[in-house]
């Protein structure tokens, strides 16, 4: 699988952008993300989903629950091309 490359990354627990404090996956990141997946759209959503588990065991295991729009933050913006 591709390794994402972008200084804009999820920090965890909040899983807010390191560099721009937006929740994450910011707009760079969707950006720098898209790019580097362009070739593989199936393994950004595999990469996604896998920040989205991640994210879910973070916000179980803190502050109460994840955000109402979890889907369409990680992985709804996604093209994978899968129609």
């Amino acid at each position: 699988m591709l390794v994402p490359r972008t200084e804009h990354v999820g920090e965890r627990p909040s899983w807010d952008c390191r560099v721009c404090g937006e929740p994450w996956p910011c707009a760079t990141a969707k950006v720098e993300l898209a790019e580097q997946y362009q070739s593989f759209p199936h393994g950004l959503a595999v990469y996604l989903g896998s920040c989205m588990l991640e994210a879910i065991d973070d916000w179980a295991a803190g502050s109460g629950g994840p955000p109402a729009d979890l889907y369409e933050r990680f992985l709804g913006w996604a093209d994978t091309g899968a129609r």
